[in-house]
């Protein structure tokens, strides 16, 4: 049976490498794995990062960006965490990073915070909650309050939704779907 694609990394060009390398370093805790010239493409420095043993790279950075090109039109960069105590140490990090448009958001099935990089690439650092409902749903949440208080505010909010479920069961149906269509 076919695997279906997987998305394992991702490529930015960029105006200023440097702060941005520091950016993603400082916040993510990404490491430089290598570093380089590209010759294919006027010789420009490029910067592989990654978080994990069995990624060379999550993360491209390219020089090359022209900074008179308007805004970024990268949507989103999603960043999964395990815990929310993970969210509160990323939200202190881009703080610390003067970033101080951080907008945290329950969808049901993820706690999210919102935010940007150095230049305005979007970003999502999230983690998953024991349930699903159906997507888009979004409602702003508060990351001070204790971690008991975030998931009975968060199960509050979508407990009487019609697609309401557990995420286990939505990974099973998903599971069987993938199965199915291979």
């Amino acid at each position: 049976m076919a695997k279906i694609p997987q998305i394992k990394h991702l490529g930015l060009y960029v105006d200023n490498i440097d702060v941005m390398e520091k950016f993603y370093t400082s916040v993510f805790d990404l490491i430089v794995t290598d570093r380089g010239q590209v010759a294919r493409l006027n010789n420009r420095n490029i910067v592989f990062m990654s978080g994990t043993d069995d990624a060379h790279h999550q993360l491209v950075l390219i020089d090359g960006k022209d900074p008179k090109s308007g805004p970024s039109v990268v949507f989103q960069m999603s960043f999964f965490v395990d815990e929310l105590n993970d969210l509160r140490r990323v939200e202190k990090r881009l703080i610390e990073q003067g970033i101080t448009t951080i907008t945290p958001i329950t969808h049901g099935n993820a706690w999210s915070i919102y935010s940007h990089d150095p230049e305005g690439n979007g970003l999502e650092i999230y983690m998953d909650t024991p349930w699903h409902v159906a997507q888009p749903h979004g409602k702003p949440f508060d990351l001070s309050q204790t971690d008991e208080q975030i998931f009975s505010y968060t199960k509050g909010l979508i407990e009487e939704n019609p697609t309401f479920t557990s995420q286990a069961d939505w990974r099973s149906n998903m599971s069987s779907q993938i199965n199915t269509s291979n």
